[in-house]
């Protein structure tokens, strides 16, 4: 039975991507790379001279899940091709940085509970030839599902 008005119909992670993708889109900084949401074959990545993408990695319960703790996980990855291809890809990964950080503060009631944390940052997509300089960057953040507690469901254990 609902209790109220849901301010994330399509969960927080969604919401969350979703704020990403379109700082992605409208940094100024960014104003001429294709921008992606979650590409899904290789021959997107492979046109274009300059390409960001925010891709989501996954979800999944801190500390069981009782308290309705998670950390929410996406990449964001930056493809350079010009003649500066290296220096191009670190400065596109550096703007997409900081409009992920922009992104997340300014999503209104938001339960997040930890700064963005940036994991490892690799410069190869194994089996792919970008055709130039790759930065991909693996993020987490913390935040409390803000669905309540009634209306979660529990998690299996994993096997």
């Amino acid at each position: 039975m609902a209790t109220g008005i849901d301010p994330f119909p399509l969960g927080l992670p969604y919401a969350m991507g979703d704020a990403i993708y379109a700082a992605l889109r409208t940094a100024p900084a960014l104003q001429d790379a294709r921008v992606l949401d979650n590409p899904v074959r290789r021959a997107d990545i492979q046109e274009g001279e300059r390409i960001v993408f925010f891709e989501d990695v996954g979800d999944q319960p801190r500390g069981g899940d009782k308290d309705g703790n998670r950390t929410y996980s996406f990449n964001v990855c930056a493809i350079n091709r010009s003649e500066q291809a290296r220096r191009g890809s670190h400065a596109d990964y550096r703007a997409a940085k900081r409009a992920v950080r922009a992104a997340l503060s300014s999503l209104p009631k938001v339960p997040i509970s930890s700064v963005l944390r940036e994991g490892a940052v690799t410069y190869r997509l194994e089996n792919i030839d970008v055709g130039g300089s790759l930065v991909l960057g693996t993020f987490s953040v913390d935040y409390r599902d803000p669905t309540p507690a009634s209306e979660r469901f529990t998690q299996s254990p994993t096997p």
